[in-house]
């Protein structure tokens, strides 16, 4: 801590005294949802006095539905971003750039083959002269006309 006041009285620097103090955290899907889920939560608890001196008025718990609601939908947005959200890894601006640079130094596609030419001129079989295999409906046919 007094190295970095030295360092800021003697060259005029600034040096924080804890690493990352400036950043706020990245905040992701998962994070946001569950916050809200929460603060939802939070609100029923504070709507419930205020509901619950109304059911005097109405004389029946019939407003309390209303925090209950606020409630449970707090509660499945706090357990649905808490099992479904994801967890992404925020890039930033610098990385993001070093990753374009760097698929820029590849080819997509690879090295070129060379294919060489005489290989296409070659002699080819040809496959007119191949027996083809009996077809399933003939031997069918030839064992119909036997039993008839």
């Amino acid at each position: 801590m007094l190295a970095g006041l030295l360092a800021y009285v003697a060259g005029n620097e600034f040096a924080p005294a804890r690493p990352g103090a400036g950043q706020p955290p990245e905040q992701t899907a998962k994070r946001i949802g569950t916050r809200r889920g929460a603060k939802l939560m939070f609100f029923s608890v504070v709507l419930f006095p205020v509901f619950f001196a109304f059911c005097f008025l109405v004389d029946g718990p019939v407003p309390l539905f209303v925090p209950l609601t606020v409630f449970l939908a707090g509660l499945v947005m706090l357990v649905y971003s808490l099992l479904f959200g994801e967890d992404l890894i925020p890039a930033g601006g610098a990385a993001a750039r070093g990753g374009l640079n760097a698929v820029a130094d590849r080819p997509a596609l690879g090295a070129q083959q060379f294919t060489p030419a005489s290989l296409f001129a070659q002699q080819r079989a040809n496959t007119a002269e191949i027996a083809h295999p009996p077809s399933v409906t003939e031997n069918t046919t030839r064992l119909l006309d036997r039993d008839s």
